[in-house]
């Protein structure tokens, strides 16, 4: 990850030197902290409202009291954007828990955006499974040690992305949702079981929209061998086709025509969502 020339802090800008943390502070040794990544393109965050959301949400899960209004949070993130004067990038946000009786901190900063390859959506991407769960599953905290030991075993493998499995069951990726096709129907994991992505949600939404079969359902391991199509969904990749899992393939091993709908819908969304976006900031 390239060093960002400034952070803010609760919205105030500081230099990289002075976003440091107290190895007191209890989002180091309790991972009581939240986070969220927010894809910027043309200068317009996408979905911010959303993100934000999730943000209250995690950090409500951890009893974490957020040191502003999500209001307030908006602005800081829109400060932080303007001054980083690039039209693309990712923007991090971390909120860390209250050190000492003090009061919650959040730090905000630019990054370079995340590219794919444009093979990885012709022809797909692999995954492994990886036995592990993440803590309160359904916030987007820093207690990530499951996600980051999947995501070494992934690159270990030589493959794209690791599927956590609890219990017998898919879950999500180290770093993504997950969605499988059977018969026609798209199953993913139930929203009470993973940290629900805000792409994933768009997704849904579009399939209900369209009126695609779709299906909130536990994924079993021994159920791989039916699937049709699966793909993953989160802030960078969009809607990414898995044609491979624990090097057998999935369905014919080819993206399939579902994925292929599903992801042409998602870009349709994404494009008016930032049309639109920018019609209102022209006035």
């Amino acid at each position: 990850m390239s060093r960002p020339s400034f952070v803010s802090r609760n919205g105030s800008f500081i230099s990289p030197q002075e976003a440091s943390v107290s190895v007191l502070n209890p989002a180091i040794y309790g991972a009581y902290g939240v986070y969220e990544s927010m894809q910027v393109v043309g200068g317009i965050v996408f979905e911010r409202s959303a993100h934000l959301r999730r943000l209250a949400q995690s950090a409500a899960i951890l009893e974490l009291p957020l040191p502003a209004d999500l209001p307030e949070i908006g602005r800081w993130i829109e400060a932080v954007v303007a001054r980083a004067a690039v039209p693309d990038c990712t923007i991090r946000l971390f909120a860390l828990g209250p050190e000492n009786g003090g009061d919650a901190t959040a730090y905000i900063w630019p990054q370079p955006p995340t590219r794919y390859p444009a093979d990885y959506y012709r022809d797909g991407v692999s995954a492994v499974t990886f036995e592990a769960r993440r803590y309160l599953p359904q916030a987007k905290s820093l207690n990530s040690l499951a996600s980051f030991m999947a995501q070494r075993q992934a690159r270990s493998a030589g493959v794209h992305e690791a599927f956590l499995y609890h219990n017998g069951a898919i879950t999500e990726g180290s770093n993504s949702n997950v969605f499988a096709v059977a018969n026609g129907v798209v199953l993913t994991p139930p929203e009470s079981e993973v940290l629900s992505g805000v792409t994933r949600d768009v997704v849904i939404s579009l399939a209900a929209e369209r009126g695609i079969p779709l299906r909130e359902s536990p994924l079993p391991l021994h159920d791989l061998p039916q699937w049709d199509e699966c793909f993953i969904t989160s802030t960078s990749r969009h809607v990414m086709p898995v044609t491979s899992i624990d090097g057998y393939p999935v369905g014919s091993g080819g993206v399939g025509s579902m994925t292929t709908r599903l992801r042409a819908l998602f870009e349709g969304y994404f494009a008016a969502y930032l049309e639109r976006e920018a019609q209102l900031m022209r006035g």
